[in-house]
């Protein structure tokens, strides 16, 4: 059985309609940060008609349902309960083929690979998106101990992932020192207690913390000397103490990431 030219012309024009419907990202890998909002793009052929558009979007590593869309409305009885309250489309934006998804807050544990699947009356494809996460770590609280035979300067703080840290000396030269990380807090961060000891009575050292992923550089410098006093009996002390605050990037590389990562509102 033939087909006739009318059957030919619908079977070309529905390959064409096909072939012309595309679902992609803007970007292919999104870093969040945490205290914003964290839009992952997608964008698709739109369609006016959206009586048959399906959008859903799912963690890809074991096909957990972050959002779905169908029905002219949310449908959210099969998203995973982890994502609830967490999550939306831009409704009046579907029309024009934003799919994007707006997610807040965000947490280390949204890091991942994201598929944004979209079907309409044009025709069905999908996109994958991976999302990083990081926490800036907030400014070090400053401690120190003296006993009658060495001093203990001491830093801690918290943010998202692991740093690098680094003592220096006065002459630049890399310190033993002591590293705590304990496990993640319950906002997800990690807490680092780092601390650096001597056996003299002049400190003169630079604390460094390196956030790598958010291009976050903090820098403290301590110079502290003491003296026993004039008595002998070692029982008192009287302590100098100077601390040279200063903050190597950290400003300038917020205002950067500012510019670079511009969620929607």
């Amino acid at each position: 059985m033939g087909l006739n030219l009318r059957d030919v012309s619908l079977c070309c024009a529905w390959i064409i309609s096909v072939a012309s419907f595309r679902v992609n990202v803007p970007e292919r890998c999104l870093l969040a940060i945490r205290g914003r909002p964290a839009v992952l793009g997608c964008e698709f052929t739109p369609d006016p008609d959206l009586s048959s558009l399906v959008v859903t979007w799912q963690r890809q590593e074991d096909s957990r349902v972050v959002h779905s869309f169908y029905y002219q409305q949310d449908k959210l009885d099969r998203q995973s309960p982890e994502y609830h309250n967490r999550t939306s489309l831009y409704i009046s934006e579907l029309g024009k083929g934003n799919a994007s998804l707006r997610m807040h807050p965000v947490g280390p544990k949204d890091a991942g690979r994201y598929l944004c699947q979209v079907s309409n009356a044009k025709g069905t494809g999908k996109a994958l998106i991976e999302l990083d996460y990081g926490a800036l770590y907030s400014e070090p609280r400053f401690n120190i101990h003296v006993n009658s035979t060495a001093v203990s300067v001491q830093f801690e703080t918290e943010g998202f992932p692991k740093p690098e840290v680094i003592w220096l000396g006065e002459h630049n030269q890399n310190l033993s020192y002591h590293l705590e990380i304990q496990d993640q807090t319950e906002d997800g961060l990690f807490y680092i207690k780092s601390i650096y000891e001597v056996q003299k009575p002049v400190v003169n050292v630079t604390f460094t913390l390196k956030n790598h992923l958010l291009n976050q550089n903090l820098q403290r410098l301590v110079f502290l000397s003491y003296v026993s006093d004039e008595d002998g009996d070692g029982s008192t002390a009287i302590i100098i103490l100077s601390i040279l605050s200063v903050i190597l990037f950290a400003v300038v590389m917020f205002l950067l990431l500012r510019k670079q990562i511009k969620p929607y509102l």
